[in-house]
């Protein structure tokens, strides 16, 4: 299959990619997803993702990425969600990226086009996720998250580098960040991955202290929800989310502050867009079932989307308001194994222009 995206970050990208399924009694069991894309920013990339699902609540995934102008990412997951006799769960990935295109603003709603800077991210991440299911439908989980970041400058030649005009911020020398986070779910959805009914309501605080080894100390806290149900016999699904999230501490690292912007947020914006110590978030989408297919027992949906999406990042609640509120507006295309796996297209229009992401799963 042919592949495009234009990135606000990344600029214009094109490849191919060729999807291997392993399918056995109507049920996929894996997924190899070899890519040779090329940027003219970040060169020829060769890129390969797998994932191996070996039950309905089992999996561990793959991803590797490197370019010629050494934009790289690798990814390991292990996620099961029903351990020792489904009482418990646990979700880890390890993680490397080196992101030379990754842009910074400036902070708040208020952050221009026109101080648009370029830097690279370079990060080691690793995130252990432990949770007990209280009920069928409520769990508990600690997550423990480490992150190690350095900043250089990136690949984009014609934009400034970050510590050139935005001097003093902090994080911008890099850091280490160790967090304990403590989460409360709800989940009554019919399905994780290709959800057609239910619900998703979620509390968390999350917790970082020098004592403890980090570089910075912090308390982040907030909830989110979710409601998805269908219409006409399940062909046309709706979808909502929303977030609301807040940081609090001294001298917070830009890289840990709250963000909008990218492929799971604000959809018309590059990742990180807008960065503060708050942010609010809506999102509405109405999902369209075409048409089906089976092959080899395995159904397949082809999905058209209509989404509309508000935002704004906040320093503090009070300060908070209808002015500098970013919208976007979209479509995207889906194809949807049922049950199991996700691959998507969107295409989203906002006041810095179009974006158009493509990857897998759904945005949320």
């Amino acid at each position: 299959m042919p592949i495009f995206t234009t990135d606000p970050n990344e600029r214009e990208t094109y490849g191919a990619l060729l999807a291997i399924l392993d399918e056995q009694e109507g049920a996929v069991h894996s997924l190899l997803v070899p890519q040779v894309t090329w940027n003219p920013l970040i060169g020829t990339s060769g890129i390969v993702y797998y994932r191996r699902l070996l039950t309905a609540d089992e999996s561990y995934t793959f991803y590797a990425s490197h370019s010629t102008q050494n934009q790289a990412s690798y990814t390991v997951n292990y996620s099961n969600f029903h351990l020792v006799q489904q009482r418990y769960l646990f979700d880890g990935k390890l993680e490397y990226n080196n992101d030379r295109t990754a842009r910074f603003f400036g902070l708040g709603a208020t952050s221009r086009e026109q101080d648009e800077t370029n830097y690279t991210l370079r990060e080691v991440h690793g995130r252990f996720t432990l949770g007990r299911w209280v009920l069928p439908a409520l769990v508990v989980a600690l997550t423990e998250r480490v992150r190690y970041v350095t900043i250089g400058r990136g690949v984009e030649t014609s934009l400034p580098f970050l510590q050139d005009v935005f001097r003093g911020v902090p994080g911008a020398e890099g850091g280490l960040i160790w967090a304990h986070r403590l989460a409360l779910t709800y989940d009554t959805r019919n399905a994780r991955e290709t959800p057609t009914q239910g619900g998703l309501a979620q509390l968390f605080v999350e917790v970082a202290n020098r004592a403890l080894g980090s570089h910075t100390s912090f308390v982040r806290y907030g909830l989110e929800g979710r409601l998805v149900w269908p219409l006409v016999a399940q062909r046309l699904v709706t979808v909502t989310r929303g977030l609301f999230e807040q940081v609090e501490g001294q001298a917070l690292p830009f890289f840990e502050l709250s963000a909008l912007g990218g492929e799971t947020t604000l959809r018309g914006f590059g990742e990180n867009r807008f960065l503060d110590r708050g942010r609010i978030l809506f999102n509405v989408e109405e999902r369209l079932r075409l048409f089906t297919v089976t092959y080899h027992d395995v159904r397949t949906a082809f999905e058209l989307a209509l989404f509309a999406e508000a935002g704004r990042v906040f320093h503090t609640v009070t300060a908070l308001s209808f002015r500098k509120v970013q919208t976007v507006a979209g479509a995207g295309v889906r194809l949807v194994v049922f049950s199991q796996l996700v691959a998507k297209i969107d295409v989203g229009f906002g006041s810095a222009g179009v974006a158009i992401f493509s990857g897998l799963d759904y945005p949320f």
